[in-house]
């Protein structure tokens, strides 16, 4: 189907600059301009039981991630969730990032952490990754007084934070870990060396000149973007991690990682359920306020992390 005719008179979207000269300003402008988006377009979560601003020691650095508890009794799985921004802006305080933890948090039943990551090129790759770790650890260590249910984390992420999901899964699976249960990865940016064949989408709110400007800043100097970590869908075996939901939108030049990476998963074994949002361009889905079709994008999504979250009740309680 054609761009979903609501957004037509929203395009095109604006780019970034390709050389972004301070990224704390750049970030400041961008963070306000995505949160007057969100009031525009978006519609906020529902009340919560519970929310809680931590402080988790990542690497010697403090991580601050939000906790958000449904009224339902516990105890309940965590969701970690990891926000989109080209590694670079937005937060786990944005108002998307809060309108979906919440919504997860109430109706998908479980206890949402959403992790304000450190950000690139302050913080480069693979600082994100060790970030998540460090949250699951600390979950890990206070299941008993968060609430939560033991063995029943599973992660999700939007874009970037779905790249940083899915190699923090790839990671731990590699540790010999089984914390991960369920990963729900929407929009995802999984291969940095950009090797496989995708459109340059120059008329697209999300430009391939854009995606490679904030993975050189992700990366920074480390000219890691082959590592699985940057790169998951450049992993060499895909067995043994768990089943996911990827989400991908139709005209966006990501597409294929999504589908790509759900290929891949499905041939190791992995059970794994592809969503196309079909209409959508890589940012419609935050708008829930505009688009009956990205309501309908956060229903499904929620409803799979919803049903991972039943099972894990049945075998974790």
């Amino acid at each position: 189907m054609p761009i979903d005719p609501a957004l037509q008179p929203l395009l095109p979207f604006g780019h970034p600059p390709k050389v972004i000269e301070d990224p704390e300003l750049f970030r400041a402008q961008m963070n306000q301009n995505n949160d007057d988006a969100f009031d525009t377009f978006g519609r906020p979560g529902p009340s919560v039981a519970e929310r809680r601003v931590l402080n988790i020691d990542s690497a010697g650095e403090s991580v601050r991630a939000i906790l958000y508890r449904p009224a339902t009794a516990g105890p309940h799985p965590v969701h970690i969730f990891l926000h989109g921004g080209g590694w670079v802006i937005n937060s786990a305080f944005s108002k998307d990032s809060e309108a979906v933890s919440r919504h997860r948090s109430v109706h998908a039943d479980c206890i949402v952490m959403s992790v304000d990551y450190r950000k690139a090129p302050e913080n480069p790759f693979p600082a994100p990754v060790q970030d998540v770790l460090s949250v699951i650890n600390w979950v890990n260590d206070n299941s008993a007084e968060i609430g939560a249910l033991p063995g029943a984390i599973t992660v999700g992420g939007q874009s970037s934070g779905a790249n940083i999901a899915a190699g923090a899964t790839l990671l731990l699976r590699d540790q010999g870990r089984d914390d991960i249960a369920h990963q729900l990865l929407e929009v995802p940016v999984l291969d940095l060396t950009h090797s496989r064949p995708r459109e340059e989408g120059d008329e697209l709110p999300l430009s391939m000149t854009d995606v490679r400007t904030f993975c050189a800043l992700y990366l920074g100097d480390s000219g890691k973007a082959d590592d699985p970590m940057a790169s998951p869908l450049l992993a060499a075996d895909f067995a043994g991690l768990p089943p996911a939901y990827i989400a991908v939108a139709e005209y966006d030049v990501l597409r294929g990682d999504g589908e790509w990476y759900a290929q891949r998963l499905g041939d190791a074994g992995v059970p794994v359920e592809l969503y196309l949002g079909e209409g959508h361009v890589h940012m419609s889905p935050s708008m829930t306020g505009l688009l009956a079709s990205a309501r309908a994008w956060q229903e499904a999504s929620t409803a799979a992390l919803r049903t991972a979250n039943s099972r894990l009740r049945e075998t974790n309680w």
